[in-house]
């Protein structure tokens, strides 16, 4: 297989560095809004935000990698990391919340006897 190095022009270092920033930001709102909607800290109209901030997320991610000029398959590949990104909370927070009901309900019922 060949791979081929391209130079990054030195006027993408900035856009480079803002993307990156963003993605953090964008990652950390995601889960941040996603987690307290969950725990009922915030009314379920905020998981609005947290799909947009997902979505802000996707977008930044692509631009990065066009801005690094990645191959076709690492960019497939950061794409596919998005969408394991918005799928792994949903997964996390139901297998939680059946191991914490099906312990829950299991020390009541020891307790009453």
């Amino acid at each position: 297989m060949e791979y081929y190095i391209q130079d990054i022009p030195h006027t993408d270092f900035l856009s480079i560095f803002v993307i990156s920033a963003l993605i953090i930001f964008f990652g950390m709102g995601y889960a941040a809004f996603f987690t307290l909607v969950k725990l009922k800290l915030l009314n379920r109209l905020f998981m609005i935000a947290a799909y947009s901030s997902w979505v802000l997320l996707a977008l930044s991610m692509y631009y990065l990698g066009e801005l690094l000029r990645v191959e076709p398959y690492t960019q497939k590949v950061l794409i596919g990391a998005m969408v394991g990104y918005l799928i792994f909370p949903h997964a996390v927070y139901y297998i939680l919340d059946k191991v914490h009901s099906r312990f829950e309900h299991e020390n009541e019922s020891n307790q009453i006897q």
